[in-house]
């Protein structure tokens, strides 16, 4: 269909302004937060100089502790059931039509700055996806255009990735991939933008580039065996960090004592800290360390070690922070150990780097289920199409060992276990924001308890139906009373004849649990209810079915542009 020149040129403009907007003030947020968090940190640092490793950690534990009473005062102060995050934005993205809670964004975006701040052992890009997110669906609601909310949530985390990672390409695609998970034309444009505009602000106002620093090398094909291997391992390192975390939280959970959590949790990280210096915090150096090839076999073991036990510590103990600078710290931590391994073969010991490079990107992609945006990444900033050739030979090992025995990502495991299949489509997601109340509920006339078969029969004969609906004195349903029964028994009472074992639904249940309902009816429709019980109509099964093909229609309009 044609678009008139002139409406084709206001809505470019529109899409541009969004764009532009949203990738402003995403990559100002997804700047100051990491600066932010570095400058806290670095005063920290700078009172555990010169210290004793005993006194150090002393410091480290009280900005720890601090962090914690902050994050647990914020969690009462707002009335917070959880923190949001990446999970959350995926879920904003194929739920269009439902409230994108945007101020639970920005409060657990805070918390995971204090987390950060304090040296938790957390990652900073998730909150940053989040929070970016957030800030897509916040000007939606000042600025609302044709383009739907889904548009503005993948804009707002395509402006954070990009402004994070410095990687412009990789965020469009990486969007597209894990939060979207279509490639729609009208999508592209306005996420482009706004990651490209993240990616020119970052240099220009805050003079970063990515934090992560290598310097490609030629590759040897010949390490083709230890980089599928490597994969098969990184799938491994990744379940069992994923299910660790979710093991921990869980536990922590029935705990029920929150702020007991997370003093012990800031405690346990302490020590760790102590031990291990270098599993303390969000962990930048001690990668640009590996990926120069500057850490010894036995500190990279270690390191790995302590980083996974430090994660789960503080994630799974209410800590909260994101999973994938830490699942990239795991990453490459393994490829740097598979690299002496293949120095040990006869390799030469440029492998190292490449190595390390795979692992970050095989454990990565497993964790946050974009394998394809995550090779991106490595090719962005690596620029070695060698580097990205393995990297995607790894990630497929990895990734298709992980979603076999876990899940296609940490995220959608979290929106699995609180009730929401991204495996069952976009189309079928859809319609739990339609509930019965919006469907074509028909208005019925019922019965009393004390109706005869005989009034039963002429009741049915008027409204030309096979079904009574009895009722109480306050319009609470009751039961239902066929026809044929009524005929055969014209003398007895409702109350005597209603078959009280019968299938209903209420006004508050959605598209879903209706469709699920009607594929076990048998009859001529299906009672709906209110909450208090009240006889609200009945409704039928074409009518679910309508609109059940209805909102899978208008899903696949979008992602058909």
């Amino acid at each position: 269909m044609n678009t008139p020149p002139k409406e084709l040129g206001l809505e470019l403009v529109r899409v541009l302004f969004v764009g532009v907007l949203i990738g402003v003030l995403g990559g100002l947020a997804a700047n100051l937060f990491v600066l932010g968090v570095g400058a806290i940190d670095g005063i920290v640092q700078s009172q555990m100089e010169g210290q004793s490793t005993f006194s150090a950690g002393l410091i480290r534990w009280a900005a720890l502790l601090i962090g914690a009473f902050c994050i647990y005062g914020l969690k009462l102060a707002f009335q917070m059931d959880r923190w949001h995050g990446p999970a959350d934005a995926i879920l904003g993205a194929h739920r269009p039509d439902a409230d994108f809670p945007v101020r639970e964004g920005f409060l657990s975006t805070t918390a995971a700055f204090i987390s950060a701040s304090a040296g938790a052992s957390v990652g900073q890009y998730g909150p940053v996806l989040h929070f970016g997110a957030s800030v897509g669906a916040q000007i939606r609601a000042l600025f609302p255009t044709r383009l739907t909310s889904d548009i503005y949530v993948a804009c707002g985390v395509a402006a954070a990735i990009s402004a994070g990672f410095g990687a412009p390409i990789a965020a469009v695609v990486l969007v597209s991939e894990a939060v979207l998970r279509h490639f729609a034309i009208r999508a592209v444009a306005p996420i482009t933008v706004s990651a490209i505009v993240a990616t020119a602000i970052t240099p220009l106002f805050f003079d970063r580039i990515s934090p992560y620093s290598v310097a490609a090398s030629h590759t040897d094909w010949g390490l083709l065996p230890i980089v599928l291997g490597l994969g098969a391992s990184a799938a491994v390192l990744a379940i069992v960090f994923m299910r660790s975390l979710l093991m921990t939280a869980a536990w922590a959970k029935a705990r029920n004592n929150d702020l007991a959590m997370l003093l012990l949790a800031a405690t346990l990280m302490a020590v760790i800290g102590m031990l291990v210096p270098e599993a303390v915090g969000l962990g930048t150096q001690s990668v640009n360390d590996l990926l120069a090839g500057e850490k010894l076999l036995g500190e990279a073991v270690l390191m790995l070690f302590a980083k996974l036990l430090a994660t789960v510590v503080c994630i799974g103990m209410g800590l909260f922070g994101g999973v994938f600078s830490p699942a990239l710290f795991l990453g490459a931590s393994l490829g740097y150990v598979a690299g002496f391994v293949a120095v040990s073969l006869g390799y030469d010991p440029a492998a190292i780097i490449m190595l390390t490079v795979v692992g970050i990107a095989a454990v990565v992609a497993s964790v946050i289920g974009a394998p394809i945006g995550v090779v991106l990444i490595v090719f962005e900033f690596t620029r070695s199409y060698e580097f990205a050739v393995a990297a995607i030979l790894a990630v497929s090992m990895s990734s298709f060992i992980s979603t076999r025995l876990f899940c296609y990502s940490f995220f959608d495991r979290q929106l699995i276990m609180r009730g929401f299949d991204l495996r069952q489509g976009r189309e079928f997601l859809s319609l739990r924001d339609t509930t019965v109340s919006d469907l074509d509920v028909e208005r019925v006339m019922p019965v009393t308890k004390d109706a005869t078969g005989e009034d039963i029969v002429a009741h049915l004969q008027s409204s030309n139906r096979t079904e009574a609906y009895v009722v109480d004195d306050q319009g609470r349903l009751q039961g239902v009373v066929p026809i044929l029964v009524a005929l055969g028994n014209r003398e007895s009472i409702a109350s005597s004849l209603m078959a009280t074992d019968y299938i209903v639904l209420s006004l508050r249940d959605d598209l879903q649990q209706a469709l699920s309902t009607a594929r076990r009816f048998v009859g001529e429709a299906i009672p709906v209810i209110d909450d208090a019980g009240i006889l609200a109509g009945c409704i039928s099964e074409g009518a679910i079915l309508g609109g059940t093909l209805d909102r899978q229609e208008e899903v696949k309009g979008r992602e058909r542009n």
